[in-house]
């Protein structure tokens, strides 16, 4: 992708803003961290949802709530422009943290960082989103359609996002997860393949009649060594058993049992061909195994339309004076679903953090305006590189 002097022109006047701008993102950022939102939760869920709606009304986009049943509302949040391209900032609103966490570990800062839950996962890079919308919307607008969408469900989910047919069609998409560490932007995640594996065997009296009995336990043990094998059988892939259980009784020869496991692949070959090996169980004598998917995202595979995003990402990382390169991680994001459908998706862009998930997650605020211009400067690049 050529980037043109819009793109950086755009990059910096957004970055420069955002500076100036930074203690009203973090007013969102705390209003946000400080609601709790656990995944499941859908009542906590939605009403985050309605919140960021709503600022995002007062930001000059055009909101809707989408119903997804059990899931919780989903936000797409519109605002059109002067271009012809049409792109996507995704993030979520879910966190891991239970109801009470807020109260108890509320939104703080220090003089680089701030903390709280969800600040990085995700609830920074929302934060991001929101304000390269509110000001690309001051003008000038380099795009044809800004969607700014928040998932409800993406900590708890193995399937694609309930709304994912409405980006369809989309020219890009960025996605706000955190940025690394080290402030790499994610062009490739790891897909994922959960399963499960249960054996049936036949029960006996363990002392009176052991050899009448088909031990199930044995059998499912027998296939987690076999399964460990597979932990880096290929270039990227990993497999770890993540559970075992079975048996009836102390003194019963067990006629259940089962494991669980977790492969992560940098591929979609990879993973199916993991997927064949767990399948290509042993022979047990008298035991029947069967195998249940439990669902998994793909993987965000870095092909040459996602490594020109990272490249132009770089090139604007540089000329607003923040420096970082690109990463390839095990985790997973909704960024996997979009690249899976075919829509060139960059990741990790929101503002660099990390610890997720734990008591000390933490954003760099040196990091939110750097970001904010990036992101902004990016949307402008992929307009005119539909429009040349």
């Amino acid at each position: 992708m050529t980037i043109p002097d819009l793109a950086f022109a755009t990059a910096e006047r957004v970055r420069h803003a955002a500076d100036r701008d930074l203690d009203r993102i973090l007013d969102d950022l705390r209003a946000w961290v400080d609601t709790d939102s656990p995944g499941g939760d859908v009542s906590a869920v939605d009403r985050l949802a309605a919140r960021l709606a709503h600022t995002l009304e007062e930001y000059g986009l055009h909101p809707e709530l989408v119903p997804a049943g059990e899931r919780g509302l989903y936000l797409h949040a519109q605002m059109h422009g002067e271009g012809t391209a049409k792109v996507a900032l995704i993030g979520h609103h879910d966190t891991v943290f239970p109801a009470g966490t807020a109260a108890r570990r509320p939104f703080t800062r220090d003089a680089n960082r701030c903390y709280g839950p969800g600040v990085a996962d995700m609830k920074g890079g929302l934060a991001v989103a929101a304000h390269v919308a509110r000001l690309l919307g001051d003008g000038p607008r380099p795009f044809g359609l800004l969607e700014v969408v928040s998932c409800p469900d993406e900590e708890s989910r193995p399937w694609a996002p309930a709304t994912l047919d409405r980006l369809r069609g989309f020219d890009a998409v960025l996605c706000l997860e955190c940025g690394r560490p080290g402030g790499e932007v994610v062009s490739a995640r790891k897909g994922a393949l959960w399963f499960r594996v249960r054996a049936s065997g036949h029960p006996a009296h363990a002392g009176v009649e052991p050899d009448t009995g088909r031990n199930a336990a044995h059998a499912i043990a027998a296939e987690a060594v076999r399964l460990q094998q597979l932990h880096h059988a290929r270039d990227g892939l990993t497999l770890q058993v993540t559970g075992l259980e079975g048996g009836e009784g102390l003194n019963t020869v067990p006629s259940h049992a089962k494991l669980q496991g977790d492969v992560r692949a940098v591929t979609a070959a990879d993973l199916d061909w993991a997927r064949a090996q767990v399948l290509a169980f042993g022979d047990h004598d008298g035991v029947s195994l069967a195998f249940e998917d439990l669902g998994g995202p793909p993987a965000l595979e870095r092909t040459e339309a996602v490594a020109s995003l990272a490249r132009t990402a770089i090139a604007l990382g540089a000329h607003v004076g923040h420096r970082f390169g690109e990463a390839l991680t095990g985790g997973v994001s909704d960024g996997s679903w979009t690249a899976h459908a075919g829509i060139p998706t960059l990741d990790g862009l929101g503002p660099v953090g990390g610890l997720d998930h734990g008591p000390h997650e933490y954003v760099e605020m040196a990091s939110i305006a750097p970001r904010c211009g990036v992101v902004a400067g990016l949307v402008a690049a992929i307009d005119a590189a539909r429009s040349a």
